[in-house]
């Protein structure tokens, strides 16, 4: 049997599955880009705490800040 252009009876499938990939491939870079900033805020937070336990309290022109004291 020939297949003619135009009278198939078949789903095309194709039309559906670019804007699917599409809207999959969005959503994946988007979870991405979240990951990568709470990872990056992590990082910052961490380097932040280390630094300031590391130098102790903060001084200029006589005023003293200390970041982070503890309770003790």
């Amino acid at each position: 049997m020939a297949h003619i252009h135009g009278t198939s009876s078949d789903f095309p499938l194709r039309r559906f599955l670019y804007p699917f990939a599409i809207a999959g491939a969005f959503v994946a870079g988007g979870w991405g880009l979240a990951a990568a900033l709470a990872w990056l805020l992590d990082y910052a937070a961490q380097t932040a705490t280390v630094l300031a336990h590391a130098s102790g309290p903060i001084g200029v022109g006589g005023l003293t800040l200390k970041l982070f004291s503890s309770k003790r």
